[in-house]
C-alpha cells in the first residue's frame, strides 16, 4: 500500500512519518507531476486561474497552480490539472492529511470520492454524468485531475506512468500551436455573413493589420443585415516564430494596441477564448479584438463595440472548442 492507502486507512507507517505538530512530506517540484507522454500544459483561462488561487486561503497549502492538459497529436483540451503544494507542518496527523486530501478531492470533483488504483498507484476518484475527477499524493503535492469521463483517467494515469520513470516536466505553461488552415476559420456564423473582400481592382480594400510572424492573412467583411458592420482577419502563424499559444499573446496584444492606437488592450474572457480589445480614440475610433484558435490569430475590428463584441462572440462559438 502507498502513502495515500495508508493514510485513508488511518495507519501511521507509511513512508511519511507522522511529526508531533506536524506531517513530514518530501518537497516535489512541481515540474515533475507535470509530464505525461503525449501531453502538453497550458495556460488556464483567467476564471480558472483565480478559483484555484481561493486554495492560498487554507494554510494547509503554500501553493497552488492549474493547467489545461491538451493532447499533443490534435490540441485537444482533455483535463484540468490542480496542482497543489502542502505544507506539513500545518496538518496535525495522518489522519487530518487523509480527511484534508478527501475533502478537497471531493470539492473539486463535486462528489463523494472513492478509493481506486490506476497504474498500479492508490488514487482518489469522484464519478459524475459529466466528468470524472482523479486526485493523488506525490510528495507534498497534491495533484487532482478533472476532465472528460475517459479523458481525466487518461491523463492521470499517463502522469503516473512518467513520475515513475522519473521524467521531469516543466511548471512553464506550454499550449502547443497546431498548424490549421486560414479557410478552416471561416465557419458559417448565426447573425452574420463572413463575406470575401472584393479584389482592389474592383473597389477600395480595407488595410489589414500586421502581425509579426505571420505567414499570411485573409480577410472578409462582416455583414448584418445587408450592411458591412465589421471586417475581420485570419491570420495564419509561423511556428518557428511562434511555437505555443503562450508565445503568440505579446504580438496579438501589441496588434490590438497598434491598430487602436492605444498604450495596452484589455483581456476579456469569452466562452473559453481570452480576448484581447481595445476602442481608439482617434478619428476613426475603431475597436479592435483579437483571439487565437488552434494555430490561428483572428481580428476583428469595426466602429461600434457592440457589434464588434457580437460578432467576436458569435465567431467563437461557431469555432468550437479552440
Amino acid at each position: 500500500m502507498d502513502a495515500l492507502s495508508d493514510r485513508r486507512d488511518g495507519h501511521n507507517a507509511g513512508p511519511t512519518p507522522t511529526l508531533a505538530g506536524g506531517v513530514e512530506l518530501a518537497e516535489i517540484d512541481p515540474a515533475t507531476v507535470l509530464v505525461g507522454t503525449g501531453l502538453a500544459f497550458g495556460s488556464p483561462l483567467p476564471s480558472e486561474a483565480a478559483a484555484v488561487e481561493a486554495f492560498l486561503d487554507a494554510p494547509e497549502i503554500t501553493a497552488a497552480l492549474v493547467r489545461r492538459a491538451v493532447g499533443l497529436g490534435d490540441g485537444r483540451h482533455l483535463a484540468d490539472v490542480t496542482v497543489l503544494t502542502l505544507d506539513g507542518r500545518q496538518v496535525f496527523d495522518e489522519g487530518v492529511l487523509a480527511a484534508f486530501v478527501d475533502a478537497t478531492v471531493d470539492s473539486l470533483g463535486g462528489g463523494r470520492a472513492r478509493a481506486a488504483v490506476l497504474a498500479g498507484r492508490d488514487t482518489l476518484q469522484v464519478t459524475t454524468p459529466t466528468a470524472v475527477t482523479v486526485g493523488f499524493l506525490q510528495g507534498n503535492l497534491l495533484v487532482v485531475v478533472r476532465g472528460g469521463p475517459t479523458d481525466a483517467e487518461l491523463v492521470a494515469t499517463r502522469q503516473l506512468e512518467a513520475i515513475a520513470r522519473n521524467e521531469v516536466g516543466s511548471a512553464t505553461p506550454l499550449t502547443p500551436l497546431l498548424p490549421t488552415a486560414a479557410e478552416s476559420a471561416f465557419v458559417p456564423v448565426p447573425t452574420v455573413a463572413l463575406t470575401p473582400i472584393p479584389p482592389p481592382e474592383e473597389e477600395p480594400g480595407p488595410t489589414p493589420p500586421a502581425l509579426a510572424g505571420a505567414t499570411s492573412v485573409q480577410g472578409r467583411y462582416g455583414v448584418v443585415g445587408g450592411e458591412r458592420r465589421t471586417t475581420v482577419w485570419v491570420f495564419s502563424l509561423d511556428p518557428a516564430t511562434y511555437p505555443s499559444a503562450e508565445s503568440v499573446e505579446p504580438a496579438m496584444q501589441g496588434l490590438v494596441a497598434g491598430r487602436a492606437g492605444v498604450p495596452a488592450p484589455s483581456a476579456v474572457e469569452t466562452i473559453d477564448r481570452v480576448v484581447f480589445g481595445a476602442s481608439g480614440s482617434g478619428e476613426e475610433e475603431l475597436t479592435v479584438q483579437a483571439f487565437r484558435h488552434r494555430g490561428l490569430v483572428l481580428v476583428v475590428e469595426g466602429a461600434r463595440v457592440d457589434q464588434v463584441d457580437a460578432v467576436t462572440t458569435a465567431w467563437i462559438a461557431a469555432l468550437g472548442p479552440g
